[in-house]
């Protein structure tokens, strides 16, 4: 994960990204929110991390300023086929935005794209 050694966050207080209690409810989980996504705001790896986050389904902390709720959202909508702007900019078809099942050749589209005959 040589990303890691890019990423803003990577001498910030563990703590930070990682709050003792998981109601995201509390005030103090939604400083620490507020907190490290500022953190991850200009971070140079940003996508990687949510990408990592997303697909290693971590269940804990916050990952590229998002709260464990917020990356089960996208792992659920991405399981229906509905890409995330910032993890699936590559699997999406270009012509109707539904992810890949598979990575996609360069100006391909979707098979049902392809029956309908639309093109990128």
């Amino acid at each position: 994960m040589s990303w890691q050694t890019r990423a803003a966050c990577r001498d910030a207080d563990p703590e930070l990204f990682f709050p003792a209690s998981d109601d995201w409810t509390t005030s103090a989980n939604a400083r620490a929110l507020l907190e490290a996504g500022r953190v991850c705001a200009g971070c140079p790896v940003r996508r990687e991390c949510l990408t990592y986050a997303v697909e290693s389904g971590q269940a804990f902390g916050i990952w590229a300023g998002r709260s464990p709720l917020e990356l089960r959202a996208i792992r659920r909508a991405r399981a229906t086929g509905v890409p995330d702007p910032d993890v699936d900019r590559d699997a999406m078809c270009p012509a109707c935005s539904l992810l890949f099942a598979v990575p996609a050749v360069d100006g391909s589209v979707c098979w049902l794209c392809e029956e309908k005959g639309l093109a990128p």
